[in-house]
């Protein structure tokens, strides 16, 4: 109880001896409903906006390594440090942006096997030639922590912490009705090793050998049928290529995880004034892998997303996706996994804002070893989750928020399910 006590006054202290700032996308969420009087000013210098950022967030966790409920699963009040700053230019052409975000955390328990600093920033912008043609691009470099429920760091003492580099550069070109938009997108993840407890004692885990490079080129073609249609045509290729043999988990069997595949879609984009818009599409993804120990991945593949405004106070907001993920699991050559998740944003009032929202996901593992006596079966993990929240604009410089979140995992595979409930409390302020 005194450490609880202590934990409390502490945050206190730090969100009463730091100036707190609004979010770009609370910025962005204020103005669609027009709610000036809440929304920040900013910072001017010259034609560039400055938008600084710093939230304090206090978190109650149930289980925080994720772990299956046959195991001890600690909980902890965790501490979250938001600074971050947003750049952007109101040129009459062109475009330049710059973003910066943090997560600087503190737990109450084992801090020095759980803290993390998180950090992600991106500088993009676009580069007007004709009315009806322009380049875009960007880089972003960013510093993060992977799930601690991943099958891909079993065993790890911490988190696994890997660092991403983002390059892309997109021409788009409209000739009438029709439009082509084509370009690269390419990422670099490098990944530091982790310590390791077993019954043996200490090891290494060489998450190391994760490092790799995706190379994406894309080609989109359009056609507008009328302003409110669009159909369209996608097809996007993809190439993996790990700096080296890449071991299972970090210590296990060892396996070349080159791979080449493509994933092709054909939709349609509508706009109908403004009540309903969205875009759907369905297609077909395929990935092949170089070791012949590792099966191919394909099946069929599409998204929809949709916003709906029943009224100028709510917004409905419904997605779903399909993708193949990468992953280090011994004989397993990747996951296609199939997400939805929706949810609902009100305005109750001018100053009060309300969200609701669930999430489901389905994860299929291909080619799981049959070494293992007690799965004999290729993996399928079910996803699912919701979220509440409430947030109460003081006015202009404060504002503050609680939320409440709820994640859990459904496997097939032993000892791999968890339930995980996140309380936060949050308080903001803007200049």
């Amino acid at each position: 109880m005194k450490k609880l006590l202590g934990f409390i006054v502490i945050n206190v202290l730090s969100i009463n001896s730091v100036l707190a700032y609004t979010t770009e996308d609370d910025a962005a969420f204020f103005k669609e409903r027009d709610s000036e009087a809440y929304t920040p000013k900013g910072l001017r210098a010259g034609s560039f906006k400055f938008l600084p950022s710093m939230a304090v967030t206090n978190e109650y966790n149930t289980n925080i390594y994720m772990r299956d409920k046959a195991y001890k699963t600690p909980d902890s009040f965790i501490a979250h440090y938001k600074p971050g700053v947003s750049v952007s230019s109101d040129w009459t052409r062109h475009v330049l942006n710059f973003y910066m975000n943090t997560d600087v955390t503190q737990f109450a328990t084992l801090p020095d096997q759980n803290n993390y600093h998180d950090v992600l920033t991106k500088i993009d912008g676009r580069l007007d030639l004709t009315r009806d043609s322009f380049f875009t691009g960007g880089f972003a470099f960013n510093n993060l922590h992977e799930n601690r429920g991943s099958p891909d760091q079993i065993n790890g003492i911490g988190p696994t912490f890997y660092s991403s580099k983002i390059t892309d550069s997109f021409y788009y070109q409209k000739f009438n009705r029709l439009a082509i938009k084509t370009g690269i997108n390419a990422i670099r993840l490098d990944y530091d090793d982790l310590q390791s407890q077993s019954l043996l004692g200490t090891s290494t885990l060489k998450m190391s050998s994760r490092n790799h490079w995706e190379y994406k080129p894309m080609l989109r073609l359009s056609y507008e049928i009328q302003p409110q249609y669009e159909a369209f045509a996608k097809f996007e290729y993809k190439c993996v290529d790990y700096d080296s043999l890449v071991l299972s988990n970090g210590s296990g069997v060892a396996y070349n995880r080159n791979a080449l595949g493509y994933n092709a879609t054909t939709g349609l984009y509508f706009d109908l004034t403004d009540l309903l818009t969205g875009d759907v599409s369905v297609g077909y993804l395929q990935r092949n892998y170089q070791d012949a120990r590792l099966s191919q991945l394909s099946g069929i593949n599409g998204f929809l997303n949709l916003k709906y405004r029943p009224t100028k106070l709510t917004t409905v907001l419904a997605q779903v996706g399909r993708d193949i993920n990468e992953t280090t699991q011994q004989g397993v050559s990747g996951s296609l996994n199939t997400t939805a998740n929706v949810s609902v944003e009100h305005e109750l009032m001018r100053n009060v804002l309300l969200k609701v929202g669930g999430n489901v996901g389905y994860i299929q593992y291909q080619g799981y070893s049959q070494s293992n006596l007690s799965n004999l079966y290729n993996r399928h993990d079910v996803m699912y989750g919701g979220l509440a929240s409430a947030k109460y604009l003081i006015n202009r410089n404060l504002s503050t928020d609680v939320s409440y979140t709820y994640s859990s995992r459904d496997s097939n595979y032993l000892y791999s399910n968890y339930e995980v409930n996140q309380l936060m409390l949050n308080l903001r302020g803007q200049f």
